[in-house]
């Protein structure tokens, strides 16, 4: 086993510990429509109200524990070449997985529009696709975060682009479109999917600063700081 995989399995082990117990006492989130309520297109089931509220907890819980040990990952590599490597990975993988989702959308759309799955049902597959977009935002903010503070020859040798990763996590962050978001919310609660503020891993970026080497945040701030003299 190697470091990855045993860092990964030592923070779920001790997620689901955590998680397990509150998520028996309250499994249906707060804020969710209530069993058998009504909606504008017709009755949600009870089954349907709690497959959504445990499939929103799953992705929820999942999505933290590969936030943590991406997280871990970072602060933990030797270099700064290891850790361009570590985001480069991370972003095609999330990228991947933004594709797939985006594609679990559009087959759940043409499913519900052939009749073929319950108003109910729609909503909670729909509610777990939009909790796995937020995992997907937060995990692209911390790739973000922590590239902004590497050299950028670094960076480009491990064809790491910052802007890139903050496309894919505002695309991650439209959560399929206003219409999937509500859609989402109307059966799992306000929260799902919800962004979050992702602190930047491994300190800030004054060693970076200090050693003379141009970081990819440093580049952005003299952009504007340009911008800035120019116009005044």
């Amino acid at each position: 086993m190697n470091r990855r995989t045993s860092m990964a399995l030592t923070i779920a082990l001790l997620v689901v510990a955590i998680a397990v117990p509150l998520a028996a006492t309250s499994v249906v989130p707060n804020g969710a429509v209530q069993e058998g309520a009504d909606t504008e297109n017709g009755s949600i089931a009870p089954g349907e109200q709690l497959s959504a509220a445990v499939g929103v907890q799953d992705a929820d819980l999942e999505g933290d524990v590969s936030e943590r040990a991406f997280g871990l990952e970072l602060a933990n590599a030797e270099s700064d070449e290891a850790k361009a490597a570590i985001i480069a990975e991370r972003h095609g993988e999330d990228e991947e997985r933004l594709d797939e989702l985006e594609g679990r959308l559009e087959v759940l759309n043409e499913s519900r529009e052939a009749g073929e799955i319950s108003e109910g049902r729609y909503r909670a597959e729909v509610a777990k696709v939009v909790a796995e977009m937020g995992s997907v935002e937060r995990r692209a903010a911390i790739g973000a975060n922590a590239a902004g503070e590497l050299p950028t020859d670094v960076l480009s040798a491990q064809g790491v682009d910052v802007d890139e990763i903050r496309t894919l996590q505002e695309r991650a962050g439209e959560r399929g479109g206003p219409d999937v978001a509500a859609t989402a919310r109307s059966i799992a609660g306000a929260g799902v999917g919800q962004p979050t503020d992702v602190p930047s891993p491994g300190g800030d970026d004054e060693t970076a600063r200090d050693s003379g080497n141009e970081t990819a945040g440093d580049r952005g701030n003299e952009s504007d700081d340009e911008g800035s003299s120019n116009g005044g």
